[in-house]
């Protein structure tokens, strides 16, 4: 367990040397831009009123008509809207993160390139993964991961925890999007998926750190490309 807390700290530690430099530091600001503007403004205008009528939708009236059971009301209205903004937070922290991963999809190679070419030039980029090929999986991902948001619906709504689940998804998407990313910018296919088999223990104990950044308001919006560059460290490491 000491030995991989050390490795993991040994890549976050390399990624963070790299992640500061001018040349990372510029390409940050295009996913973070966007994600502010974009999301900022749509929920600057339409969160409130999506709040009030989810509120009315949820919020049960029992018309209570003596004096001393009114504060059943007042505690049921409390957690209602409670659970609410818990879950407005994490949806636009979802909704952040998933923009900022179809940036960083594009971002990628120039990532994989500059590590590659700051720390290992001695090892070549072999990735043979076609655009069609990539750009194909990614939409399956997003499919999928929709997919896994209709079906948790029903849990959305119960207090707390409902908003909690919705992070299960969210893990998914990060780690098969950001890997991938990585993953076929540096080896062939075939080399790719022996990696992730043989290294699979590895790998997620990377990126759960990783995750667990991302959930943090407005470092949320760096930690993907962050993640790029520590990936990076980590498949080029690997690569015999």
């Amino acid at each position: 367990m000491k030995q991989e807390l050390t490795q993991v700290s040994h890549f976050l530690n390399l990624g963070k040397q790299d992640f500061l430099s001018f040349y990372i530091l510029r390409l940050v600001f295009l996913p973070l831009l966007f994600s502010l503007l974009f999301w900022g403004v749509i929920f600057y205008f339409f969160g409130g009123l999506g709040f009030e009528r989810l509120y009315e939708l949820l919020r049960p009236n029992l018309a209570l008509e003596i004096s001393w059971l009114l504060w059943i009301q007042g505690v049921i209205d409390f957690v209602i809207k409670a659970t609410l903004w818990v879950f407005f937070v994490i949806l636009f922290l979802v909704l952040s993160l998933l923009s900022n991963l179809i940036i960083c999809s594009f971002l990628a190679p120039l990532v994989v390139k500059f590590v590659c070419s700051k720390h290992y030039a001695h090892k070549s980029l072999q990735g043979d993964t076609g655009l069609f090929v990539s750009v194909f999986y990614l939409l399956k991902t997003y499919v999928l991961y929709f997919v896994f948001l209709v079906i948790l619906i029903p849990f959305y709504f119960i207090p707390f925890l409902g908003s909690l689940l919705i992070l299960l998804p969210n893990y998914w998407l990060f780690s098969r999007t950001l890997v991938a990313d990585v993953g076929e910018n540096i080896f062939t296919q075939e080399d790719f998926k022996t990696i992730k088999k043989e290294h699979k223990k590895t790998i997620r104990n990377v990126i759960l750190p990783l995750y667990g950044f991302s959930l943090i308001p407005l470092l949320n919006f760096f930690i993907p490309l962050y993640a790029l560059v520590v990936l990076s460290h980590l498949f080029l490491s690997l690569k015999k």
